[in-house]
C-alpha cells in the first residue's frame, strides 16, 4: 500500500488500458470476497446493470484494486447483514465540477454498500487521508493501515473517476 501510495503521489503509477469485461470484474469479486461472506455468515450480492454494455475501456488492475479495497472495508466493518456490489450506467452523483464525468458518452458506478458499523458525518472526508480512520478506536478494533480509501480515491482519479461515501453510523456505507 505504501508502495502504492508512493507511485501515485510521484506520478509513475502506470494505466494499461483494455476492455474490461464486467463478468469478470463480478468473477474477481467472487471469487475473493465469497468465502470471506460465507465464513462471517453475511451475504454477498454482485449485481450487473442490464443496461450496460458487455465491456468497459480501462485498466482492469487498477479498477480490481480499487474493489478488493473498497468490499475489503465493508466486510472488515460489517459483523452482521450484507455487503453488495452493484454495477451500473449513473447519470449523476459525482458533481457539477467534474469535467471528465461530464463530457463521457457513458458513466459507470460501482457501488459498493455494506450494512456494516457506519461512519459519522464528521469523519467522512478525513477517512479518505492517508493513514487516517475514522475513530481511534478503529484500527484497535479493527486493523488496517488507513491507505486503502486514500490509494482508491487516487487511482480512481487517474482513470477518470471519483468516490463518495454515504454513511450512516449503525446502517452501513455505500462507496
Amino acid at each position: 500500500d505504501i508502495l502504492d501510495l508512493a507511485k501515485i503521489e510521484s506520478g509513475t503509477m502506470s494505466v494499461e488500458v483494455s476492455d474490461v469485461a464486467f463478468a469478470e470484474l463480478t468473477d474477481f469479486c467472487e471469487r475473493n470476497f465469497r468465502h470471506v461472506a460465507e465464513t462471517k455468515k453475511l451475504n454477498f450480492g454482485l449485481h450487473i446493470d442490464p443496461n450496460l454494455p458487455r465491456v468497459m475501456r480501462t485498466d482492469a488492475k487498477r479498477v480490481q484494486q480499487v474493489l478488493k479495497n473498497l468490499l475489503s472495508n465493508a466486510f472488515k466493518f460489517t459483523e452482521q447483514g450484507e455487503v453488495n456490489l452493484a454495477m451500473r450506467v449513473a447519470t449523476h452523483g459525482w458533481g457539477g465540477t467534474h469535467k471528465t464525468l461530464n463530457e463521457a458518452h457513458r458513466v459507470v458506478a460501482f457501488d459498493v454498500r455494506d450494512t456494516g458499523i457506519g461512519i459519522p458525518k464528521d469523519k467522512q472526508m478525513i477517512i479518505f487521508e492517508a493513514f487516517q480512520q475514522a475513530e481511534t478506536g478503529t484500527t484497535r478494533n479493527y486493523g488496517g493501515t488507513g491507505l486503502g480509501l486514500s490509494i482508491s480515491r487516487e487511482i480512481a482519479r487517474m482513470l477518470g473517476g471519483t468516490i463518495h461515501v454515504q454513511s450512516e453510523v449503525g446502517k452501513g456505507s455505500s462507496f
